[in-house]
């Protein structure tokens, strides 16, 4: 890092913590901590959310992904995109959840089951976020000592210090000191400052980096790939291990079944201004993706032919012997890339590489704080309370939570071993709460007959698969060393790795959790749960709220898709239809290209290396220009509108979190003495 880097990274940190102190102002209530006053906006949502996904440790697992499929993996995921597309614009869950006006999950699965219900899935959701965040401050150190080529330790006077545990420490403290400040109204600030920033440098680092390396290049590598193993054609890609059709087609439905159910962004849930917003930020976050997307492509392709090129033959000799001094044969594939990119950026880029990543660490991170200790507070501590607290006793209480997940990360990321891929431990460390809470959402927000019983016995079983996947799977390498001679001399040959990954373990737990709740509904449901109140429907609306959608079954008919409900503007029809339409147009040239493949023609290497080069490099590179302009307009004016929200909003005291008789406090009628509230806190 050359002085010019340390600038670049700097600058952009400058601008952010000031932001963070400044919107602390605005923090009066518990709802402003929680979920920012519910005041955000579209492109609020959009940037911030969206930044929040950009975490050092999901680029990482990108980095992972490309270094076993290639572009495979991409050709697969683009067949997924109207699918997901249509849930992001039908409001699936999303709505609902923000119609119920609940701050935490938890609060909706106590109004809609029962408080020991909540309390049962508030543990399950704290342990599933600290086991799946566990690991983020590892793979965030890992990275830094890597790309910064630094020390494995350093010396302060007589005492030695691992660096692992120095950078985890003093990056920790920064995000804990941005969540502190003002929790989601902060984190929505500077996240969205970030996601504003980052946008410009994905595009910057994405182009400098294809212009060192050079197409052509890529494509010499890409090409050299065994039989059954290759990077640019899907359809010669059967022996790719993980990381292949089997992987998407587990995830898409993952993804429908947990949606809002992985609590990691649990602020931006009930952060939107009205539930319209809350789907829209959905869909423009779709848009924004395209940017982040190519820049990890690119860098993760520019790294690879940097490694094995003969033209960079000379200045990849030292990434070899660096790669080898790892000393371990799974942190060898995980660190391939940064110490590549160490080598490959040129001074000035290499900064904003590292800005970008770092900006994403703070947002990710401090999302991830913000929400498990939250949880904890609200779902496990307030329900067992009589009394209730100040709101500034209860922020309080919330910021010694999002310190206390700080202090679990620290210490699990010191002493757990990572052996398979951070997607697939993402997958099942989420799957302990997900697989569960999945059913308790969709039924308790869809199904007027789910019930208490149901859904106690769908976590439970879910929660308990899930809990027995990581044992076995992070267990297994040593089990099968100790009894595999043993057991062979009796015909029985087990695989040092266990037959399932961690993804098909946290499917079976999921489709396991999904079924006992149907079955178990069907036979315990005595009386209809009253959806109307929960959702503020009917005589229980609530004006500010806005006009109601079409119901489900109105709602999946063509025709409605076609015209959206009454919340869409023309604007929101346009922005919502381009993108359908753009990512379904993709499909059927996908479908039709996989059909002329299997049925007629085997296309060659060349062929598909020119399809990437116009759908997954030039296109991108043309949709980001345009939302990079778009977004920043458009985020812009959605800070300045929160900012006055924050200032005008009436706020009420007992909007904490608390539920009474199956509706939330806030909902009861006002009293003639309202409860005063602090200036700031």
């Amino acid at each position: 890092m050359r002085a010019i880097d340390w600038i670049l990274l700097i600058a952009p940190l400058a601008v952010v913590f000031p932001f963070a102190i400044y919107t602390n102002r605005y923090v009066r209530s518990v709802a402003d901590f929680l979920s920012g006053g519910r005041c955000a906006g579209r492109y609020l949502l959009a940037n911030a959310k969206g930044e929040t996904d950009s975490g050092l440790s999901s680029g990482m697992s990108v980095f992972e992904m490309f270094l076993i499929s290639g572009f495979v993996l991409n050709f697969w995921d683009r067949i997924s995109y109207p699918i997901m597309l249509l849930v992001a614009i039908s409001g699936f869950v999303v709505y609902r959840f923000r119609e119920t006006r609940a701050l935490t999950l938890a609060q909706f699965l106590e109004a809609r089951y029962s408080r020991n219900f909540r309390l049962f899935m508030g543990v399950m959701a704290f342990v599933a976020g600290v086991l799946n965040y566990g690991i983020f401050p590892a793979i965030s150190a890992r990275f830094f000592i890597y790309f910064l080529d630094l020390p494995l330790t350093m010396h302060l006077g007589p005492i030695t210090i691992s660096t692992f545990s120095l950078i985890m420490g003093a990056y920790l403290s920064c995000a804990v000191f941005l969540v502190l400040a003002g929790g989601q109204a902060t984190m929505m600030v500077i996240c969205c400052i970030e996601g504003l920033l980052s946008q410009l440098l994905y595009v910057a680092v994405a182009a400098t980096v294809l212009y060192i390396v050079r197409w052509h290049r890529i494509v010499d590598v890409m090409n050299v790939q065994p039989h059954d193993h290759s990077m640019v054609n899907p359809f010669d890609a059967a022996g790719v291990k993980d990381f292949n059709l089997y992987f998407i087609l587990i995830s898409v439905f993952t993804r429908i079944y947990t949606t809002m159910a992985m609590q990691h962004r649990q602020g931006f849930n009930s952060a939107a201004l009205t539930p319209h917003e809350s789907r829209m930020g959905g869909v423009l976050g779709e848009w924004r993706s395209y940017a982040r997307v190519l820049m990890l492509l690119v860098l993760s392709i520019c790294a690879l032919t940097y490694v094995h090129h003969p033209f960079f033959a000379a200045q990849a000799d030292p990434i070899h012997k660096a790669i080898a001094s790892v000393n371990d044969t799974y942190l060898e594939s995980q660190l391939t890339v940064p110490i590549a990119l160490r080598y490959m950026l040129p001074p000035g880029v290499k900064g904003l590489f590292c800005a970008v990543m770092v900006m994403g660490l703070f947002s990710a991170d401090g999302s991830h704080l913000h929400s498990w200790g939250s949880i904890f507070v609200q779902d496990i501590i307030l329900p067992h309370r009589k009394n209730a607290l100040s709101p500034r006793h209860h922020i309080w209480l919330l910021r010694a939570g999002v310190s206390g997940v700080a202090v679990l990360a620290f210490l699990f990321s010191t002493y757990f071993t990572q052996t398979q891929a951070i997607q697939l431990w993402m997958q099942l460390t989420g799957a302990v709460f997900t697989s569960g809470a999945g059913a308790a959402i969709i039924g308790g927000l869809y199904w007027k007959k789910g019930t208490t019983p149901a859904a106690w016995a769908g976590a439970t079983i879910g929660s308990f698969l899930a809990l027995t996947g990581i044992l076995i799977g992070s267990y297994w390498p040593r089990f099968a060393a100790w009894s595999g001679p043993t057991l062979s001399h009796v015909g029985i040959h087990l695989p040092m790795q266990f037959w399932f990954n961690n993804q098909v373990s946290a499917f079976i737990a999921l489709c396991a959790a999904a079924a006992i709740y149907g079955v178990i509904s069907l036979l315990t449901s005595r009386q209809d749960f009253n959806l109307e109140r929960m959702l503020h429907r009917g005589k229980y609306a609530v004006a500010a709220d806005g006009p109601k959608p079409q119901s489900l079954r109105e709602k999946i008919t063509l025709s409605s898709i076609l015209r959206f409900d009454e919340n869409f503007t023309l604007g929101d029809k346009i922005i919502s239809a381009g993108l359908f339409w753009l990512s379904t147009g993709i499909m059927v040239v996908n479908i039709v290209i996989a059909v002329v493949s299997l049925s007629f023609h085997q296309l060659s290497n060349n062929w598909w290396t020119s399809y990437w080069l116009i759908l997954a490099i030039i296109a991108p590179f043309v949709i980001s220009a345009v939302t990079l302009v778009w977004f920043t307009i458009g985020g812009i004016h959605d800070l300045r509108a929160f900012f006055h929200a924050l200032k005008t909003v009436k706020r009420d005291a007992r909007d904490d979190g608390r539920v009474v008789a199956h509706h939330n406090l806030a909902d009861e009628p006002v009293a003639d003495a309202k409860p005063k509230l602090p200036a700031t806190v």
